[in-house]
C-alpha cells in the first residue's frame, strides 16, 4: 500500500489565511482604480485559495479567457498571470469606448493597449496597497498581454518555475455590466514571499512546529516608601487692628474704619475710551495712485500668446481612436463666419482670415469689452 506525498508546495491554513488578506485589500484597491476608470461601481472580493500541480490546473469554464503577464520586479520577485474572460473585457471596452453594445468590439491594437492600460492602472494600483501593507517599495513591469491563452500556454509558462502553482480566484461584479470571476495564478515561492513580508519574519515554520514562550520577567525590586513628612504648624491667625475713631456726635450712627490692606488684582478704574465710527471717503480721478511711466513700460514689455481659433467639436473616445489619415472632422463654425483671436485663453477680438505674403493671418472686425467677455463666461 502507497502512501500519499505531502505536496512539498502546499500552503498551510496559516498561510492561505495571509495571503487571502493581502490579495483581498490589494484587490479591492485594484477595484477602486477600475471604478474611476469606467466611471461605475466595481467590486472585486471573496478570494479563494488552493495549491494545485501545473498539469492539473484547470479554467475551461472561463474560455475563451484573456491571460495578462505581471512581473514583480522590485521589492519582491515573482510572476502572476491573471485570466479573464474574453465577453467580460469586451463589455469593459464597450463601457470605455461609450458603445452601446460589446458584439463590435475586436481584439485588434487599439482594444489590447486600452486593455494593457485598464491592467497597469489595476495592477499599479494593487502593487501600491501592497507596498503600504508590507512597509515597503514594491514595483512591477508593465502588463504583457499573452498572444495565446489557453492550457498548455499557462503550463507551459508555469513548469519552468516549478510543478505547482498557487490558484487566487475572485468575484469580479460592475454594476450593471458584469457578473463573474476572474483567476490570480502565481508562483508559490511569490506567495511564500508575501506570507513572509506580511508576518514580519524572514521565514515560515511548520503548524506542528512549538515555540518555547519566553522567560517570566524577574520581579521588580521593592518600592521603598519615603517616611511621611512632618506635619505643618500652621501660625495662628492675625488680627487686624482697627484704628481709634472719636466718638460721633450725637444723632450720628457710630462708624468703624478698617485699614485693611487692597486685594492683590487690585486696578484703578480706567478713563472710558470714545470710540467714533470712521467715515470712508470716494475716491475720485484725481485721488487715483497712476502707475509711473517706467513701470508701466515694464508691464507692457510683458509677452502675450495669440490664439486663433477656428472652431470646437466633441467627439467620443471610439471616434477619436479611430481618427486615420484623411478624416475631416466638422466644426461648430460655417465657411465665412469669423473666427476668435484669444490671448492666454480670453477672447479679445473676432475676424476674419485673410492671407498676407503666403501667411495666413486675421483681419480684426470686432473688439471684444470686458463686459462682454464677463456675460459669455456665464
Amino acid at each position: 500500500m502507497t502512501e500519499a506525498v505531502a505536496n512539498p508546495d502546499a500552503l498551510s491554513s496559516m498561510e492561505v489565511d495571509v495571503i487571502g488578506e493581502v490579495m483581498n485589500i490589494s484587490m479591492g484597491t485594484a477595484a477602486t482604480a477600475m471604478s474611476t476608470i469606467l466611471n461605475t461601481k466595481v467590486n472585486i472580493t471573496t478570494p479563494r485559495i488552493e495549491t494545485i500541480g501545473v498539469e492539473e490546473f484547470e479554467f475551461a469554464y472561463l474560455e475563451p479567457v484573456v491571460g495578462v503577464l505581471i512581473n514583480y520586479v522590485e521589492g519582491i520577485e515573482g510572476a502572476n498571470v491573471l485570466l479573464l474572460q474574453e465577453s467580460d473585457m469586451k463589455k469593459i471596452l464597450s463601457q470605455l469606448f461609450d458603445m452601446d453594445t460589446s458584439d463590435d468590439i475586436e481584439f485588434d491594437e487599439i482594444s489590447k493597449s486600452a486593455i494593457g492600460e485598464i491592467m497597469n492602472q489595476m495592477m499599479g494600483a494593487a502593487a501600491g496597497a501592497l507596498a503600504s501593507f508590507l512597509g515597503k517599495v514594491v514595483n512591477i513591469s508593465p502588463p504583457i498581454l499573452l498572444d495565446t491563452t489557453n492550457k498548455s500556454s499557462i503550463r507551459e509558462l508555469f513548469s519552468l518555475k516549478g510543478e505547482n502553482l498557487v490558484s487566487i480566484k475572485f468575484n469580479l461584479s460592475i454594476e450593471n455590466l458584469v457578473e463573474s470571476e476572474f483567476i490570480s495564478a502565481m508562483e508559490p515561492s511569490l506567495a511564500r514571499e508575501i506570507v513572509s513580508m506580511s508576518m514580519g519574519a524572514s521565514g515560515m515554520g511548520d503548524e506542528e512546529e512549538e515555540v518555547a514562550p519566553p522567560p517570566p520577567p524577574p520581579p521588580p525590586p521593592p518600592v521603598q516608601q519615603a517616611p511621611p513628612p512632618p506635619p505643618v504648624q500652621q501660625a495662628p491667625p492675625v488680627q487686624q487692628e482697627t484704628a481709634y475713631q472719636p466718638p460721633p456726635p450725637q444723632g450720628e450712627p457710630a462708624r468703624v474704619v478698617r485699614n485693611d490692606p487692597p486685594p492683590a488684582a487690585y486696578a484703578p478704574p480706567q478713563q472710558p475710551v470714545q470710540v467714533n465710527a470712521y467715515e470712508y471717503r470716494q475716491l475720485g480721478e484725481e485721488q487715483r495712485i497712476n502707475i509711473p511711466g517706467d513701470n508701466l513700460d515694464l508691464l507692457m514689455s510683458v509677452p502675450i500668446q495669440i490664439t486663433v481659433e477656428l472652431g470646437k467639436t466633441r467627439k467620443k473616445i471610439k471616434d477619436i481612436a479611430e481618427l486615420t489619415l484623411g478624416n475631416i472632422v466638422e466644426l461648430d463654425r460655417q465657411a465665412g463666419d469669423q473666427v476668435d483671436v484669444i490671448a492666454n485663453g480670453r477672447l479679445i477680438a473676432r475676424g476674419d482670415v485673410v492671407v498676407v505674403d503666403d501667411n495666413y493671418s486675421v483681419k480684426i472686425t470686432e473688439i471684444i469689452k470686458v463686459r462682454d467677455n464677463s456675460e459669455q463666461k456665464k
